[in-house]
């Protein structure tokens, strides 16, 4: 199985998206609270909404490299069963 890297960033302010926090609207992404913005710049949650866009994508980001990536269980080649 491939690696999984991430879900990019959001258009707007550069921020890693992470799962359920990012929207795909005609090919540009943003994230829940940059969305909400262009969306309802009026909405009363707005700094909260962003604060924890920005705070997950951190907690993700630490829990993505301090994974141990061990080394395959068998080798390099590919195992015949």
């Amino acid at each position: 199985m491939s690696r999984f890297y991430g879900y990019g960033v959001c258009s707007v302010c550069e921020v890693g998206c992470t799962k359920g926090n990012y929207i795909d609207h005609s090919g540009v992404r943003y994230c829940s609270a940059c969305w909400t913005e262009k969306e309802n710049p009026d909405h009363p949650d707005l700094e909260k909404m962003r604060k924890e866009v920005k705070e997950a994508a951190e907690q993700w980001k630490r829990q993505k490299y301090t994974k141990d990536d061990g080394p395959l269980p068998i080798g390099p080649y590919s195992h015949r069963n």
